[in-house]
This record gives C-alpha cells, sequence and structure tokens, in this order.
C-alpha cells in the first residue's frame, strides 16, 4: 500500500479538482402545520427519556446471535461492571482479538487474558469474535460488529458518542478496517501492535482501504520496534502523512516484539487519557470521504457518495459546512446526498451548497417525518438525526 499523498485537509483539497455538477434534489415540497408537527413529535419519541431495566445482567456473561443472511454463528462475551447504574449513561468497549487464522468461531481463554488486559474501566466491553472463515476485514463481521452494538443498546444505557473499537494485532487491523469503511458509530479507535497494510486484497479485505479516510476519526496507534509482522517503522510514515493531512493518529513506537505486551503498564494511562478526551461529535463540520467503485461504503455522517463515473482515478469527496452553507469539493463522484438535521442546520433559513466556489442548492427545507424514520432505522443513533436530505447528481 501506498503512502498517500495528501496536503492540508479542508473544503479545497488538492487530490480533489473536478467539480460536483448543478443538478440539486431535495424534498422542499411545502408541508403543512400538522406534517412539520409530526416530525417533531417524532423526535420527541425518539428522543424520550428511555426508562432501562435495573435487572440486566452484571459481571461477564457470554451470549451468541446470527446476522440475517449469513450462516455463520457469532459469539461474543460481554462484562458488565456492577457498578453499572441503568440511569446513567455509560461507555462501551469494542475488543478485537488477534490470530483470526484458526477455524474455531469461539474466543480463546488465552485470547480473551491478553484483552481483558486492555480493559478500560467504568465501560461496558465487549469481546467479539472473529476466524478463518470471518476475519475482522471480512463484510460478515461489519454486519457482527454494528448489530452487536443494537444487542447491548437494547438492554443497556449506552452514550451513543462513547463509543470506542479497540485492536489488538489483527483485531488492530480490524479497528483500522472499521476506521477506513465504517468509522460513523465510533468516537475513536485504539490500535495495538497491527497495522493497515493488512487490509489488502490478497487478505481478501472487503473494499478498498483508503488511508485518506482515517482523517475523520481520532485513532491512538501503538506498534514495537522488533515486531516481526508489524515493525513500528512500516506504519509510521503513513501516519505521519495522515497527521500532515490534518488527521488525529497518536503514534508509540515502543521496545519489544509483536508477542509482549510489556509496553502496556506504560502506555496504558495514555490510552485512557485517549478515551477520556474523545467523544464523538455525530455532525463534524468537516468531513473527507473516499470510496472505490464498488461503492460498499459510501456514508459518513451526513454525507453520502452514491456512486463514482467508474474511471481508475480517485473517487473522493471533502466537505466542509460553516453555518448553513456546505462547500464541496470532489473527484470522479457520480453524486452526492447530504443529510441535513435540525441539530446541525438552522432550518428556519436557507441552506446553502457551493461546489467548488459555484452555488449550487439555496433553499430552505421542511423537516420530513419520512427521512427521519429511514435514517434512524438505518442508524439507531438517537443522537443523530436528520430531518431531510438533498442530493446533487452529476449530469
Amino acid at each position: 500500500m501506498a503512502v498517500p499523498d495528501y496536503r492540508a485537509f479542508g473544503f479545497l483539497v488538492a487530490l480533489i479538482s473536478v467539480s460536483l455538477s448543478s443538478v440539486v434534489r431535495a424534498d422542499t415540497h411545502e408541508q403543512g402545520a400538522d406534517s412539520e408537527a409530526l416530525f417533531w413529535q417524532r423526535v420527541e419519541e425518539i428522543r424520550a427519556e428511555r426508562s432501562y431495566p435495573a435487572d440486566v445482567a452484571r459481571g461477564t456473561f457470554k451470549g451468541s446471535h446470527q446476522v440475517e443472511g449469513l450462516e455463520e454463528t457469532f459469539h461474543y462475551e460481554v462484562d458488565v461492571p456492577d457498578s453499572y447504574d441503568p440511569d446513567r449513561m455509560m461507555d462501551l468497549h469494542i475488543y478485537l482479538h488477534g490470530g483470526v487464522g484458526i477455524s474455531s468461531n469461539r474466543i480463546s481463554k488465552t485470547k480473551m487474558n491478553r484483552l481483558e488486559r486492555l480493559r478500560i474501566d467504568d465501560g461496558i466491553s465487549v469481546y467479539p469474535s472473529a476466524w478463518s472463515g470471518a476475519k475482522w476485514w471480512y463484510e460478515s463481521q461489519t454486519k457482527n460488529i454494528l448489530r452487536l452494538i443494537n444487542i447491548v443498546k437494547q438492554s443497556y444505557n449506552i452514550d451513543e458518542n462513547r463509543v470506542f473499537l479497540h485492536g489488538l494485532s489483527d483485531g488492530a487491523g480490524g479497528a483500522y478496517f472499521f476506521a477506513s469503511r465504517l468509522p460513523t458509530p465510533f468516537a475513536g479507535f485504539v490500535a495495538y501492535v497491527g497495522s493497515p497494510h493488512v487490509l489488502r486484497p490478497k487478505h481478501h479485505a472487503f473494499g478498498t482501504t483508503f488511508p485518506g479516510n482515517f482523517i475523520n476519526k481520532p485513532i491512538f496507534a501503538l506498534n514495537t520496534k522488533n515486531d516481526h509482522l508489524f515493525p513500528a517503522d512500516s506504519v509510521k510514515g503513513l501516519f505521519q502523512a495522515i497527521n500532515d493531512s490534518g488527521g488525529n493518529i497518536t503514534f508509540h513506537a515502543e521496545r519489544g516484539d509483536h508477542f509482549g505486551m510489556r509496553w502496556l503498564g506504560a502506555r496504558k494511562p495514555d490510552v485512557e487519557e485517549f478515551i477520556a478526551s474523545n467523544t464523538r461529535n455525530p455532525y463534524p463540520d468537516s468531513l473527507y470521504w473516499q470510496i472505490d467503485e464498488g461503492g460498499e461504503f459510501k456514508r459518513i455522517h451526513w454525507l453520502v457518495l452514491n456512486g463514482t463515473l467508474g474511471s481508475d482515478t480517485a473517487s473522493a469527496v471533502a466537505a466542509n459546512k460553516d453555518g448553513n452553507a456546505v462547500y464541496l469539493s470532489s473527484r470522479n463522484i457520480s453524486s452526492v446526498t447530504l443529510l441535513i438535521s435540525p441539530d446541525h442546520f438552522d432550518l428556519s433559513e436557507n441552506i446553502q451548497v457551493w461546489s467548488n466556489r459555484e452555488l449550487v442548492f439555496d433553499q430552505k427545507l421542511s423537516p420530513d417525518v419520512d427521512v427521519l424514520n429511514t435514517w434512524y432505522e438505518v442508524d439507531n443513533d438517537k443522537s443523530m438525526l436528520f430531518a431531510n436530505e438533498i442530493t446533487i447528481d452529476k449530469l
């Protein structure tokens, strides 16, 4: 994987030079007072303070589930602190183990022992399983991890803006996989002794890895200097290039090899500080997203890339919101959809969309309960709700 030559990240990115077209679509039909009232009523229903049961399981327990459309059974373990209070939102931490080349779909005791040493206190911990038929960078795991988040949220009072994904060895490769493809639900990623270089076609990674997508979320990365698999020097240049382009990767190169964890005692306080200082913003003002021709992972937060023009050049969009205006710069993208939240935009005023300094949209939008329900069904996230959409097509 070549180190990308990304420049400063803003609404005009050097990588991106082709303008979006001025064909726009939005749900701008006039809605009556009853329709708007229905929208806000539904928002209140979604955000109403939910009563969580007090008699839920605490301590460590095991579970399994199947994902719709897949034959595999995914096993997992959950650890809920005895201090869990259903009236208080709690962080959620998901830990991805290493050694995914085995045939068993259960987590071994050895792997669990290593992961438990990484556990962050005062949070609910989930330990999914991966194996040779369902590695962390396979399509099946995208469904598994998202489903697990929803399973926990059904019974426990989770802070949706405080969900973190941790990975060790191959699990770190999984953390980079989600950071590059499905970062929206997460506040940040922690990757120990792993590398995004594992996410290559020869390893059957689902979709294409774009290191530029790491810009969007904070990452804590730790590698060791004598690691025979993923030495610190093999990732240092890549991480530096991402940070030079506006990324937020905290990188530590420690003494030691791949399998030892002597570094943990010295660095765990730094990880705890990283966790404490990063809370997800569900509506970030600046986004950069790159997709491949297949476009399997086309969305990040409020930006959706609807497809590429099919050439071999990079296909990406940079979006920067300032007030009620969005500034877009794109390359090789057929169209984009912007998801408009009343928490992010002032719906009483016109919303403007600029494409490479050309004004292509300038209208008010009415809240639409159908849009709200559609995206709430997708996200199951009451902290991130949308009222309308703007689609800009390329001719």
